[in-house]
C-alpha cells in the first residue's frame, strides 16, 4: 500500500514538472497560430454537416 502511493507521488511530481515545462510552450505556439489567423465564413458546408442538419431536423431541440 505504501509502496503504491509513494509510486503515485512520483508519477504525479514528474507529470506537474513535464507540463509545467510543457504549457507555456503550447501557449505560446496558440497565440502565434492565431496571430496569423483569418477567420473564414463557410459557405459550402460539408456533406456531413448537411447529413446533419437533415437528421436535427427530425429531432427537434426541446
Amino acid at each position: 500500500m505504501a509502496i503504491s502511493n509513494r509510486l503515485f507521488e512520483l508519477s504525479e511530481r514528474y507529470i506537474g514538472t513535464g507540463l509545467s515545462h510543457s504549457i507555456p510552450l503550447v501557449v505560446r505556439l496558440v497565440e502565434e497560430y492565431k496571430e496569423g489567423f483569418e477567420s473564414r465564413c463557410v459557405k459550402y458546408p460539408t456533406p456531413l454537416c448537411n447529413c446533419y442538419l437533415t437528421i436535427s431536423s427530425y429531432f427537434p431541440e426541446t
